[in-house]
């Protein structure tokens, strides 16, 4: 049977919620509340995984890791921050301290299994005196730590806009095709070996997504099946008023609604507020109350599957 798993924490609504959902996992947790309990009960229990939060009465977490990882002892221990802290400094400062992965509050019951679980296993990209945070940090989001990769979101999306705008007509298509970056960075992520930079990775990526978007044929988009006007399929679909249409106008319309409703009912909504709404990805999460990084990926699904179809009945 494995040793506990040690949880650092001396908020007692997150001892007792951590303890119930791993307790239920079949998994056994101890608990200490300050870093000096946490340092004697390591030395008592040895433990097969440690979750440390990083705001402490004796201590703050970042150092408590940071020496943990000089004693030869605890090198290879599994160690996971749980913390609220969202800005990317903040986790950077984790992983150069010697953490292998992170767990965000508000707690998520299956993410936290699964995080524990994959250190545990010892899936965690490990560490090393010469690590590289933002390297751990890549390697997180690579295994499944969708926070991690929410963090590299808001990390270089700007940066990556930015080095857009002189390359596209308006905002709206550099916001697009950083969106369409990121959902395939993410889907790529095992590939990155740390050659180049993260940024320099993604923005190579979106400035392929903007030249193949002009490369592209001039049949009907799905962009065109949303904007306002005539040629605005699934906006003039939906006004009130009727137009006068051709029968091949009042075809293609009728196709492009039959096919928006196939749709998951999840895929459609994104679909109408980024569309029909002109809500931007930031406005959408907010909205749904998801995160960004997923109305990207959900936008770059639906707009794949409508657009499959669409080719399909042309």
């Amino acid at each position: 049977m494995k040793a506990p798993i040690l949880y650092i924490e001396d908020e007692e609504d997150y001892q007792i919620l951590v303890k119930r959902i791993l307790n239920r996992a079949g998994l056994q947790v101890t608990i200490a509340e300050t870093g000096a309990e946490g340092l004697e009960r390591m030395r008592q229990e040895r433990p097969s995984l440690l979750i440390l939060d990083i705001n402490l009465p004796d201590r703050d977490g970042y150092s408590l890791c940071h020496d943990l990882r000089q004693d030869p002892s605890w090198v290879d221990l599994p160690i996971l921050v749980l913390t609220v802290r969202r800005r990317p400094e903040e986790w950077l400062r984790g992983f150069s301290s010697g953490a292998n992965d992170y767990i965000s509050k508000p707690l998520n019951p299956p993410e936290l299994i699964e995080r524990v679980v994959h250190g545990m296993e010892g899936r965690c990209h490990p560490f090393t005196e010469t690590a590289n945070a933002e390297y751990s940090l890549i390697q997180a989001a690579a295994a499944g730590n969708r926070a991690a990769f929410e963090v590299l979101i808001q990390k270089y999306k700007g940066r990556v806009l930015d080095g857009l705008r002189h390359l596209v007509p308006n905002n709206a298509v550099g916001e697009d095709a950083v969106a369409q970056a990121f959902v395939l960075a993410f889907e790529k992520l095992r590939d990155f070996r740390g050659q180049a930079s993260f940024y320099t990775w993604v923005y190579r990526i979106a400035l392929n997504e903007v030249l193949h978007a002009y490369r592209r044929p001039s049949a009907l988009s799905v962009e065109e099946l949303g904007k306002e006007g005539d040629g605005g399929i699934l906006a003039s679909a939906t006004c009130s008023e009727p137009l006068e249409t051709t029968v091949e106008e009042k075809e293609l319309r009728t196709y492009a609604l039959e096919l928006l409703h196939r749709l998951p009912r999840h895929y459609r909504e994104i679909l109408e507020l980024y569309f029909l709404q002109d809500l931007s990805y930031e406005e959408i999460a907010k909205k749904l109350k998801i995160p960004e990084g997923t109305v990207m990926s959900r936008l770059h699904k639906a707009r794949k599957l409508l657009q499959n179809s669409w080719d399909f009945v042309q």
